[in-house]
């Protein structure tokens, strides 16, 4: 019997048609998750049928990558690049783009920012966003968020997608070691798992031990390393898969690019997309903006169905964000019901809740 399923390899999306006995089916690791093996190669999809949003050219797949980015960044610019401006906010580490993706009128005066995987592990975040993206893109001319056309809601402001802030952690979460380009940077890496080793902080082997990488290329959790708080986090000491807050504030070339980009524009709110969990940290001691900040948490809570809790740890962009010099309106949204690096099925879940956030804090951005 023929089947055909969607899957993504190579950063691109392949349709494939397979005959037994060139393929083998079986259960997946997952719920709803069908295993295809052709000679050397095994992928995991989930059965179609029971993807939400598994048409257009953002397709859901297990291990959603830099380069799958890449491809339906391009795909998408060629479909719709009179709606979309393309810019590369900065450089990682190992040498890959920064990607900000701008729909809307960025001379309206009212920005908002979403951004997603600050925490290589957290790499069903940037699947999310991309898949906003395009719904935005596709129903740009014929949607609307409670009566309002989404074409209104872009003439008034601009939304500006960053879906993968950190990829160099997404790569070393999805390939390990071979993620990585730089043998410098390899290096650092198995160090810092023969430094935490040591220290006790994981028993797993390397392979394994990559899989929960946060960090970045260089071992630094993006998200304690802004200027929130900072000098009083616990200091690691060294290069981690997660926990260690770098030499300063914003000494990463992630983080430095995320504080620019928020210096460059009046933004009306930012929206950080991490997981696990389903809660939406909206507050941090010393915010300037805390009654917008509850509001916008209150937006998102009516939406997703998520609880609030009022504070994090500090050193977070959101936290950052709320204390600065002009401060801006953020929330911390955490997807998923189990643990990170989640799995494909966890995505029927995810979407349904998240699928129209984007228009509702655009539509908040407009009326604010």
């Amino acid at each position: 019997m023929k089947k055909s399923i969607y899957i993504k390899a190579a950063a691109v999306a392949l349709a494939l048609s397979v005959t037994a006995p060139q393929a083998a089916f079986g259960a997946g690791p997952g719920d709803g998750l069908i295993t295809i093996e052709t000679g050397q190669t095994r992928y995991e999809t989930a059965t179609p049928s029971e993807l939400p949003a598994n048409t257009g050219i953002v397709r859901p797949v297990e291990k959603y990558s830099y380069s799958d980015m890449e491809q339906d960044i391009r795909e998408l610019q060629a479909k719709y690049g009179s709606r979309m401006t393309v810019n590369v906010i900065g450089t990682s580490a190992d040498g890959r783009n920064l990607y900000e993706i701008i729909v809307g009128n960025v001379n309206a005066g009212k920005h908002v920012m979403i951004q997603a995987a600050i925490h290589g592990r957290e790499y069903m975040t940037p699947l999310l966003v991309m898949k906003q993206l395009e719904t935005a893109l596709e129903q740009y001319d014929t949607g609307n968020y409670e009566g309002t056309a989404y074409s209104s809601l872009f003439n008034q402001a601009a939304i500006h997608f960053i879906p993968m802030a950190n990829p160099d952690g997404v790569a070393i979460s999805q390939f390990g070691l071979q993620g990585i380009n730089s043998p410098l940077l390899r290096q650092a890496i198995q160090e810092a798992y023969e430094k935490d080793l040591e220290e006790g902080r994981t028993t797993l082997s390397l392979d394994r031990y990559l899989t929960y990488w946060k960090a970045n290329g260089r071992g630094v959790d993006l998200n304690s390393n802004f200027d929130a708080g900072w000098e009083k986090l616990s200091d690691l000491g060294h290069p981690s898969y997660a926990g260690y807050k770098g030499t300063s504030p914003a000494s990463e070339p992630e983080s430095m690019a995320l504080v620019n980009l928020a210096g460059k524009y009046q933004w009306s709110l930012v929206l950080n997309y991490h997981s696990m969990g389903e809660v939406i940290y909206w507050d941090y001691e010393g915010n300037l903006v805390q009654s917008e900040s509850k509001e916008l948490a209150d937006l998102v809570a009516g939406i997703t169905g998520y609880r609030q809790i009022d504070s994090s740890g500090g050193g977070g962009y959101k936290d950052w964000l709320q204390i600065r010099e002009n401060p801006v309106p953020s929330v911390t949204v955490e997807v998923g019901s189990v643990s990170c690096p989640m799995p494909l099925s966890e995505w029927a879940r995810v979407w349904p809740q998240n699928e129209n956030v984007w228009a509702a804090v655009l539509s908040w951005a407009v009326s604010s």
